[in-house]
């Protein structure tokens, strides 16, 4: 399903079983690790989840102020629990790393992991035992539990989603079209539904779509802020040298917000926009992109004086980097791909003209 959408695939990812899936977030934790992924909060969301509001972003920021967990509705799990129970069945499994106290539990859509946090699950001594109890384990719902008792385990504070956003957030029933126009009238800090439909012709999906692109078409600050998020500063539209015309692709960067990727999807009954995919972590202050033969995208950024080189993998849709190299540069670079397939880059030096092609460098004064 992710096939050329542009974002990138966990390598660990499994065939699942339903009500039984808590694995996949602990090799996604691995994974960010491994990658060395630059990000400020892991947030775990469904595929029947609807965002209805902008500023969900804003609202994390700032409950997660001082702050490295947050879920829906978490509390000591009691006795009428049925996720709970399902776990206490299996006692004997969990004891070694839950031990005698109470566990808790935590609604799994919205769950938040702040970075440093994250990092605590990937250096816990318990790590290899929480992962193969996790491939064990029979007990539907598990995720609700694991990670926030372990989180509570690990001596960090527990914290509840505010109950005006927590609210929109629930196992069942699907929120019908009435349920969400109440939503949106009362509830200013509505961000997203779950569950909703997974279905793109939902009526409350339909529904919801629609007022987002009136919003944008009928609201001049609506439109800048679309343009400043969802075109970024100094975008580079990417020509593919196949194009139908129905695929849109491109890259925005800034000085505080690295580099993003977009691609927009259009049919003639259908519009899809995926990203951003963002990368990168430099002050990057121009770059230069192209499609080479292989189909790759290959991308020349100047941070400071320096030059950086990213390449996307078509397959996986990751981006990778180079280590900085050219010293002294200012402008914008260029970058070609000659007849003989080797990569030939341009940048303006302070004093004169640096080049390079092949294995050869050389700077015209």
């Amino acid at each position: 399903m992710c096939k050329n959408v542009g974002v990138p695939v966990c390598p660990t990812s499994r065939k699942l079983k339903y009500g039984v899936t808590a694995i996949y977030l602990l090799e996604t934790m691995r994974w960010l690790g491994d990658i060395e992924y630059d990000f400020d909060y892991l947030i775990n969301l469904d595929s029947d989840t609807l965002f209805v509001r902008e500023g969900f972003e804003e609202f994390i920021a700032e409950q997660m102020k001082n702050r490295d967990y947050m879920g829906v509705d978490t509390k000591i799990s009691h006795n009428d629990s049925f996720i709970g129970n399902q776990v206490r069945e299996e006692y004997h499994l969990w004891k070694s790393i839950f031990g005698e106290k109470p566990f808790y539990e935590s609604f799994n859509v919205g769950q938040v992991f702040s970075r440093r946090l994250v990092r605590r699950f990937l250096k816990s001594k318990r790590y290899d035992d929480l992962k193969s109890k996790l491939k064990k384990t029979k007990a539907f719902g598990i995720d609700e539990v694991a990670y926030v008792t372990m989180t509570e385990r690990f001596g960090f504070k527990l914290n509840a989603y505010p109950k005006s956003t927590g609210n929109s957030i629930r196992y069942r029933p699907y929120f019908p079209l009435d349920e969400t126009l109440g939503q949106l009238h009362r509830n200013k800090e509505c961000y997203l539904l779950h569950p909703v439909p997974r279905d793109i012709k939902d009526e409350t999906r339909v529904f919801v779509r629609s007022a987002l692109k009136q919003q944008i078409q009928y609201n001049a600050e609506a439109q800048k802020y679309f343009l400043d998020t969802y075109i970024g500063d100094m975008p580079f539209f990417i020509r593919r040298k196949k194009s139908t015309g129905k695929t849109v692709e491109w890259l925005s960067a800034s000085l505080e917000k690295g580099i993003s990727y977009w691609r927009s999807e259009n049919s003639s009954d259908k519009s899809y926009l995926y990203g951003p995919y963002t990368f990168g972590s430099d002050k990057v202050e121009a770059f230069t992109a192209l499609e080479t033969h292989y189909g790759n995208i290959e991308l020349i950024c100047r941070v400071g004086n320096n030059l950086i080189h990213y390449w996307r993998d078509e397959k996986s849709g990751e981006w990778f980097k180079s280590p900085a190299f050219a010293d002294g540069v200012k402008g914008t670079p260029v970058i070609i791909e000659s007849s003989h397939g080797n990569f030939e880059v341009l940048a303006p030096l302070k004093k004169g003209v640096w080049v390079t092609g092949g294995e050869t460098t050389i700077i015209l004064i």
